[in-house]
């Protein structure tokens, strides 16, 4: 906690120089071209921020254990004004608990605890929900023309590497990161050798990140191991995305996990006309050597599988809404698995509490209705999940499931200007009707609610 109230002087100390700029930043831009003093970098650098409160229920089926939680916590970021084209940046941020039921008392049916609410505060502590701050970002940035260079610790949003910050605290890694932009063409590298997972307080190596939410299950049915078991010298990104073709973007991505797997994407979105338009996905993933330790159960990546998945969406601007239609498939030949510790799975069909990682022979369908009226954000989701029986190509034992997603969001203006509410109702229902109280624990016929106040600064 010194750590963070030592960062969090430093950057109020150095805002409060500058009081007069910050709250006519709308007014006034501020040309460090006239700056003579290296003092001055600080004091008219900019502030901003973040405070966010988050209630969450999970009521399970029958006579298993519900849970709830409210988490309250705040992030502030500072970055100076660049000096011949460098410039200095910072974030700290921290959580308290306000109220919850007791998240560590196990099931008496499942044996089981709670899950989603869990992850507010520490997933790897659990029971610790004071102490939860984390120095997010401290990198030295260079910006010349349509290049920027990023070393340090950073936030990233790849397809499949991103904040994903659905909880207290988005994902965010350690290294080197670089930015090209051209006419029509926009040039993404990084190299990083560790990370600070969601709902995680410290920074890990790579290898050392991998696994701290689930290892999942072996093909025998048996408990994975692979955590603290990895190899691996860090994760290594290659982005191009490119709109020279009319009303069409084309990106491709490769992500080289050392010593476990190599994963390729490629992924087209087009306005087919003034209404329709759709979007196309393939992925393709490879192990690596024997897919990050020799022996099976501390593995991460199957060195006798390879994964091929396929993503697609048609949507149409209707007067009333935007209604899109999603589809993927994951093939036989392997699942798809990519740390969930790093980001969401890049497909159409990912919705808040569903994904399809972790999963092979499988394929999800989902309808999606999107309407705004004027401060409202309403999005309708519907998605099924078919997922097979056999383990080798189903990581985490998930039974086949539909699942409803109510997404409501309202941005409020004047007076309240910067504060967002955001209301998401989730409810996932088992097609299978002859699963025990045991297996749906967690994990389908259970009813969410989610209540997130957001004010940005």
């Amino acid at each position: 906690m010194k750590r963070f109230v030592f960062i969090f002087f430093f950057i109020v100390t150095a805002s409060s120089w500058a009081q007069h700029d910050f709250h006519n930043t709308e007014k006034k831009v501020v040309s460090s071209t006239h700056l003579t003093k290296l003092v001055d970098y600080f004091k008219k650098g900019h502030l901003s921020g973040q405070i966010r409160n988050f209630t969450m229920v999970t009521a399970n089926q029958g006579a298993l254990s519900n849970y709830h939680a409210n988490a309250i916590g705040a992030s502030i970021h500072f970055e100076t004004l660049p000096l011949k084209g460098f410039s200095i940046g910072l974030n700290g941020l921290f959580v308290y608990r306000l109220f919850s039921n007791d998240l560590l008392e196990a099931d008496e049916i499942s044996g089981s605890t709670s899950n989603y609410e869990l992850q507010l505060f520490d997933v790897e502590h659990k029971g610790n929900y004071n102490d939860l701050d984390r120095l997010e970002e401290l990198y030295l940035k260079y910006e010349h023309k349509n290049l920027t260079l990023f070393a340090g610790k950073m936030e990233i949003e790849t397809p499949l590497v991103n904040m994903h910050d659905g909880r207290m605290k988005p994902k965010v890694f350690s290294g080197l990161k670089g930015d090209l932009k051209l006419k029509h063409t926009e040039f993404t590298t990084a190299l990083f050798n560790k990370a600070s997972p969601r709902s995680t307080t410290h920074w890990y190596k790579i290898e050392e990140a991998i696994g701290l939410y689930n290892n999942g299950t072996l093909p025998d049915g048996s408990a994975a191991h692979y955590h603290e078991h990895l190899s691996s010298r860090g994760l290594g990104i290659l982005g191009i995305e490119n709109n020279k073709v009319k009303n069409t973007t084309v990106s491709i991505w490769n992500y080289y996990l050392d010593n476990i797997s190599n994963t390729s994407m490629i992924k087209a979105d087009i306005d087919l006309d003034s209404s329709f338009y759709g979007g196309f996905i393939y992925l393709n993933q490879t192990p690596i050597n024997k897919g990050g330790a020799n022996e099976s159960m501390h593995t991460y990546y199957n060195s006798e599988e390879q994964t091929n998945a396929f993503s697609a969406r048609l949507g149409y601007h209707f007067n009333w809404a935007d209604i899109q239609v999603n589809a993927t498939y994951v093939t036989a030949s392997g699942k798809f698995i990519f740390p969930r510790e790093f980001g969401v799975d890049p497909f159409y069909t990912f919705i808040s509490r569903s994904q399809i990682e972790g999963l092979g022979n499988s394929s999800a369908l989902g309808i999606t209705g999107i309407k705004r009226i004027k401060s409202f954000e309403i999005n309708c989701h519907w998605n099924r999940m078919l997922t097979t029986s056999n383990l080798r190509l189903n990581k985490y034992n998930l039974p086949s499931y539909d699942q409803f997603n109510l997404d409501l969001t309202y941005h409020f203006h004047k007076h309240l200007e910067g504060l967002d509410l955001r209301f998401l109702y989730v409810y996932r229902r088992a097609i299978d009707r002859d699963l025990s109280l045991d297996q749906m624990h967690n994990t389908v016929n259970f009813n969410q609610l989610n209540l997130i106040a957001n004010f940005n600064f």
